[in-house]
């Protein structure tokens, strides 16, 4: 199938035309005779094609006459002569000249750009056509030979104003320093006059804003056209005072330029502010001044200047993107304040955290004397606790009031009741557990399905049995509280041990018993030893078919004593048991079994 698909490609791309360049490439004099010619043939098969096809034609004819004239055309356009500069009036008189000259310059410079987007448009169509002289295909040759001469054009244009903008620039570089700038005394009065006017424009702006407002809500359209003439004439007055301001401001700079001052800097920026407050597009005169600071004031102190500033920009730009609420909830959460709320629930999770392990692990004087259940539980619910207040105290610090979350706490509620009871019952299962203290952290259990083992953890929502064979089982709290559960240590952790054992018939039962007895209050097994309740017994179970059956009934700690020593467990006292019958010549029996042979009557 991809080589099936392949293969149409080559054979699409075999017959795809591509551009002609025969269309641009040639020489001017060729061109204009290819033109000529085209021009000639389409005019006489015009009459003869459909109206649709003669229309296009048409459309041909018009392509080949603005090539023509393209062709034509010489850049032998002249730039105004840049005039001396001898005073501050002349110097921004020359200014606004050479931004009317950039707005020229940007716009062919556009024009360049959008042509060439055009350009690769027709290339894709182009390349898709497969019949040459098709007059789509014509149309479109003639649309992207008539954007190349006309780019070829519009680039000669760039150039010179190139030239003509950078020799613009260093006249007025070397004007700061050739010229003389009278400080004019009034300049002040007039800036402030000016901005005194312009706050005035802004209170009407506001003014006949609401009135707007309020004649669209009343469906008065006499009223509406009339503030729509008086807020555009306003609109326009604002644009004029903006630049009286603009220039009003460079006049003041211009002298602390030309001399070099620091406070160039300060003023400069506070006249980007205006124009940034003011959505007004004098881009190209920032660029102007940034030029021209940089040259006569330096490099460095003019990237400097820049830099403190942008990076002012961006502190300020990033605070006020911070406050900004994202999330709908009171007057709004911003990042700032999850932030803020993020910090707080993790200083009081750690605080929580390393309260839990504090009490838990009872190394504090104080904490000696309590029980792993009761250290457990006070560690479980000051951990809870401190986890609590400090969600509640986040939720405070970024301004959201608990009452507006009734309804989260509502939807909540019927969460519990759909698909997290389950959650719910194991987490109170679990404080009813650190409460009733039926099950607590250090108990040995078995629960229902035959898992035995030490109580290591009891947590928000399960608890950890550690088995013997040092498995860890998360078992839910909820099961332990449902289910038929065997605490071994409940009351406290001694438990009797039963070690069944026998002997042969014929055996003294009770020197047996002294011996066991004796060689067990001798031997180094660790069991309940100065209990007189709890003492060590031996007695007879059964007369079974091969021996005479025993257990030795041995009192033991479930958990190591304070020297961290645990009790002998049912091996040890079995091999014990074994050693001391060998070591007494008591016989251990084995089942034996006699068979008896009869003969009977030969068949």
């Amino acid at each position: 199938m991809r080589l099936i698909f392949l293969i149409l490609f080559l054979i699409s791309s075999s017959f795809a035309i591509g551009i002609d360049k025969t269309w641009y490439e040639t020489k001017k004099e060729d061109l204009t005779k290819l033109y000529a010619e085209q021009t000639k043939k389409l005019s006489s098969t015009k009459n003869d094609l459909s109206p649709e096809d003669k229309e296009q034609v048409e459309y041909q004819l018009l392509l080949i006459k603005k090539i023509e004239s393209i062709l034509k055309e010489e850049n032998t356009f002249v730039f105004k002569n840049i005039e001396e500069i001898t005073s501050v009036e002349k110097y921004i008189e020359q200014v606004k000249e050479y931004l009317k000259t950039d707005i020229n310059y940007n716009s062919i410079k556009n024009e360049f750009a959008e042509n060439n987007n055009k350009m690769a448009l027709l290339e894709e169509q182009i390349d898709k056509l497969t019949v040459k002289d098709d007059i789509a295909t014509v149309n479109s040759q003639l649309l992207y030979a008539f954007y190349n001469l006309k780019n070829k054009q519009n680039k000669s244009t760039i150039d010179e104003y190139e030239k003509y903008q950078t020799n613009f620039r260093k006249i007025l570089l070397d004007s700061l320093e050739s010229s003389k700038f009278v400080s004019n005394t009034n300049l002040q009065n007039k800036i402030e006059k000016s901005f005194e006017n312009f706050n005035d424009l802004i209170k009407e702006e506001k003014k006949l804003s609401l009135a707007f407002d309020k004649a669209k809500i009343t469906e008065n359209e006499g009223k509406i056209k009339n503030l729509e003439i008086q807020l555009e004439q306003l609109e326009a007055d604002k644009a004029k005072l903006i630049n009286q301001i603009i220039y009003l401001k460079i006049e003041e700079l211009l002298p602390l330029l030309k001399n070099k001052k620091s406070e160039y800097f300060d003023l400069n920026n506070n006249l980007q502010i205006f124009i940034k407050e003011n959505n007004a597009n004098y881009e190209s005169l920032n660029e102007l001044f940034k030029y021209l600071s940089r040259e006569r004031l330096g490099v460095t102190k003019t990237t400097f200047a820049d830099t403190k500033q942008s990076f002012l920009d961006i502190i300020k730009y990033g605070w006020t993107e911070l406050n900004n609420p994202i999330i709908p909830i009171g007057d709004g959460v911003s990042i700032l304040a999850i932030t803020k709320f993020l910090l707080i629930f993790i200083f009081g999770f750690s605080l929580a955290t390393f309260y839990k392990k504090k009490i838990s692990s009872g190394n504090a004087n104080y904490l000696r004397n309590t029980s792993i259940a009761t250290r457990t539980m006070l560690a479980n619910l000051g951990y809870y606790f401190l986890v609590a207040i400090t969600f509640v105290f986040g939720l405070k610090s970024v301004g959201i009031d608990l009452s507006s979350l009734t309804i989260l706490v509502g939807a909540l509620s019927v969460g519990i009741g759909f698909g997290l009871q389950n959650i719910v019952s194991n987490f109170i299962s679990g404080i009813i557990l650190i409460f009733e203290k039926s099950i607590q952290v250090g108990h040995i259990i078995e629960i229902g399905t035959g898992v035995r083992g030490k109580v290591s953890q009891i947590n928000m929502r399960s608890s950890v049995i550690t088995t013997f064979d040092n498995i860890d089982i998360i078992i839910p709290n909820a099961t332990l509280i449902q289910s038929n559960v065997t605490n071994l240590t409940f009351s406290d952790d001694i438990r009797r041990l039963s070690i069944p054992f026998g002997i042969a018939y014929g055996c003294d039962i009770d020197y047996v018993i002294k011996t066991i007895l004796d060689s067990l209050s001798n031997s180094s097994l660790t069991y309940i030893r100065n209990t007189p309740e709890k003492a060590p017994k031996v007695r007879m179970t059964l007369m079974g078919t091969s021996s005479i059956d025993f257990e030795l009934l041995a009192w033991i700690s479930e958990n190591p004593d304070e020297n961290g020593v645990g009790s002998s467990n049912m091996s040890d006292f079995l091999i014990f048991i074994y050693k001391t019958l060998q070591e007494n010549n008591i016989e251990i029996p084995f089942p034996q079994m006699d068979i008896h042979i009869k003969k009977g009557p030969v068949v």
